[in-house]
């Protein structure tokens, strides 16, 4: 009868098959933003896809504010 412990366990592996990319704050308005005027049925053109990456640069409250105006919503 053999008397040794069992082999401990393999470790987790730190292979990730689905690797989650982080999303930046800029990039998560520009995504709100894109969406909203899209609900808006407003088109795009080069200056309105300039204007969207500076806005979405700006702070949070700035952004949903600018999100509420686009789709006529009021606080």
């Amino acid at each position: 009868m053999d008397m040794k412990p069992p082999a401990p366990a393999a470790e987790a592996s730190s292979y990730d098959a689905y690797p989650r990319k982080s999303t930046s704050t800029t990039q998560a308005h520009r995504v709100l933003l894109y969406g909203a005027l899209d609900t808006a049925c407003v088109p795009l053109d080069v200056v309105d896809v300039q204007a969207v990456f500076k806005v979405a640069e700006l702070d949070y409250v700035t952004v949903q504010a600018v999100i509420a105006w686009i789709t006529g919503r009021t606080r």
